[in-house]
């Protein structure tokens, strides 16, 4: 229990804490600021240069639209060759020529027939032997849509593995590819490894 003395004290006490308080907040409002000088800086003389504008040159809209033309052909190309050698580059003898039968509808009439005939004829390794192809870059060397032909040289980057999956290296090679245009699209008419 709290005497009235207790009291009184503790009442004193939170008034005396206020005062000093109000002392010190009093204190840091009239203060003067100490002044410091800052240092004078003067600008340094502003010389204009005149700027000469050369006049961009102009793209007509016809030179405009054979460009994006051939930029389309070219993506065509390009996507078909990332594709296409990604899967028919990577090769297991345990998946039984599933690289080749699953780019045959990418492959010409001609094509798909002698990869056919390739994959009837083909032995299959008996120890391990697996191929893992990767795109690095694909290059367009030449395109005629009026002609409907194309080649591409595609970089790639093989994991070859002989004997066992971790038994693996690792080889860059380039592929040369060439397209006709069939049934109005691309197809990959021959890809012959370098």
């Amino acid at each position: 229990m709290m005497t009235r003395r207790k009291r009184l004290l503790i009442v004193l006490l939170v008034l005396l804490i206020l005062l000093l308080l109000l002392i010190w907040l009093l204190f840091v409002l009239f203060s003067k600021p100490s002044s410091v000088e800052s240092p004078v800086v003067t600008p340094a003389p502003v010389v204009e240069e005149q700027k000469v504008l050369t006049p961009r040159p102009t793209i007509s809209d016809q030179e405009l639209e054979t460009e994006r033309e051939a930029r389309t052909v070219s993506a065509d190309v390009v996507s078909l060759s990332k594709t296409f050698i990604t899967r028919y580059g990577s090769y297991s003898n345990e998946a039984h020529f599933a690289n080749l039968t699953d780019v045959l509808p990418l492959m010409s009439a001609q094509f798909a027939q002698q990869t056919r005939e390739f994959i009837q004829t083909a032995e299959v390794p008996e120890t391990y032997y697996g191929v893992s192809t990767t795109v690095i870059t694909v290059k367009v060397d030449a395109k005629d849509e009026e002609a409907g032909s194309a080649n591409a040289t595609i970089t790639t980057q093989r994991e070859e593995a002989i004997g066992s999956p971790q038994n693996t290296s690792v080889k860059f090679q380039d592929v040369i590819v060439t397209f006709v245009m069939e049934e109005g699209s691309w197809k990959v008419d021959s890809a012959i490894w370098q």
